[in-house]
């Protein structure tokens, strides 16, 4: 996950249906074959994860790759065509959990069907990803081959032509969920889980909330900044005047994305070690929303977001928290951690309940850790008055218009 000053990405949203038409035999085998797991039954759309591919949390830190790496990963489409069967196979495990169905776009009850996609270092126009399918085909089936395979479910037909409709139809989804060329997001709708959160993870989840909060509340999230970039941005602004990199600095505490990130990796520094659950059964993610229309995000009920303690912020372009999906026992919860809207942890579907339904777009990123945002987000070395003083640089506050 890629910090900015404000990244605001609007996708056009149509309610998912379910597609009408047929199915192949293989799909239908594999939502005869979900549908008699007791877990699916008893809870559909988060016990599907049993069966979908993850990524699991870690503690290694990641570089963004420079011009050559990407140049070098050009040359091939290897990444590309895993991530596209990737893709496929979350679908089809969805699709079967929910009784066959086939969506028109896809909404927060098919979370975690684009996790390859945001984890792809290489550019991938989405909106194109039909006609990659039909010239990899080959390679993507052998992919799906072996992701059924691995997961002990039935055997994937590479040869049946009966396939290829669900998943142009599953690729459709994608394409309908783009707007942006490289990023796909979840509509709102009803969440058609259940989730009850123990105890014990409500009182690890909090305490993590809780130390994060004091560790934001002592660091600042560091900007460079193109000064002619701000005088677009803002002419307003006394620093529109300037030119050159400003060197501009928020405090932690009051940027959504650095508490998310640090809330996460917190998590996996304890993952393992003092969490009451284990690393291979916990999935984290950095959970942007985004509005459908105009400028800000628009909330379910009152006329702006509130604080815990009752303040009224000023409207947001966007806003982040994290998501935190427990399993155990073969059962799933999703759980947000977002001190900015609630002091405890809360279930995902009413942290869901406060943003306007119709009018916001879900991003979900598996965390990763990234040496630099480390960099970025530290505790400043020295501070006179406002300013700070980091790596020999004096960073101001950066503008209220941001």
């Amino acid at each position: 996950m890629r910090f900015g000053v404000v990244l605001c990405i609007c996708l056009a949203c149509v309610c998912p249906v379910a597609a009408q038409g047929g199915s192949s035999p293989f799909l239908s085998r594999l939502t005869q074959t979900l549908q008699q797991k007791n877990t699916v039954r008893q809870n559909p759309g988060m016990n599907r994860l049993n069966w979908m591919r993850l990524y699991f949390p870690s503690q290694e830190s990641a570089w963004h790759d420079g011009f050559w790496t990407r140049l070098y990963k050009s040359f091939s489409d290897a990444n590309k065509q895993r991530t596209v069967a990737f893709y496929l196979y979350q679908m089809y495990i969805s699709s079967a959990a929910y009784g066959g169905e086939i969506p028109s776009r896809l909404t927060v009850n098919y979370l975690g069907a684009l996790d390859a996609l945001e984890r792809l270092d290489e550019r991938f126009d989405l909106r194109g990803v039909e006609t990659f399918y039909q010239h990899n085909k080959p390679e993507i089936k052998t992919w799906l081959k072996r992701f059924f395979e691995q997961a002990h479910l039935l055997s994937y037909e590479v040869k049946d032509p009966r396939n290829d409709a669900v998943e142009l139809r599953f690729l459709r989804a994608l394409v309908n969920s783009a707007e942006s060329p490289e990023r796909a997001g979840y509509a709102l709708e009803p969440a058609r889980w259940k989730s009850a959160v123990t105890k014990q993870d409500l009182a690890w989840l909090g305490q993590v909330q809780r130390q994060t909060t004091q560790e934001s509340r002592q660091k600042v999230l560091l900007y460079e900044v193109d000064g002619i970039d701000l005088a677009i941005m803002h002419q307003a602004s006394a620093y529109a005047l300037q030119r050159g990199t400003q060197y501009l600095y928020r405090p932690a505490a009051k940027e959504c994305a650095a508490c998310s990130y640090l809330s996460c990796a917190r998590i996996c520094r304890q993952l393992g070690t003092v969490a009451p659950v284990g690393r291979r059964h916990v999935r984290l993610y950095q959970l942007q929303v985004h509005p459908r229309y105009g400028e800000f995000l628009q909330p379910a009920q009152a006329a702006a977001f509130h604080a815990p303690d009752g303040t009224e912020y000023p409207a947001w372009y966007y806003h982040e928290a994290v998501l935190v999906v427990i399993g155990r026992n073969g059962q799933y919860t999703p759980v947000v951690l977002d001190p900015f809207l609630s002091a405890e942890p809360v279930p995902l579907e009413k942290w869901l309940s406060w943003f306007r339904m119709d009018d916001t777009l879900l991003y979900a990123y598996p965390f990763r850790r990234w040496n630099e945002t480390e960099e970025r987000l530290v505790r400043p070395a020295r501070r006179e008055g406002k300013r700070i003083f980091q790596n020999g640089r004096a960073y101001d506050p950066l503008p209220a218009a941001y």
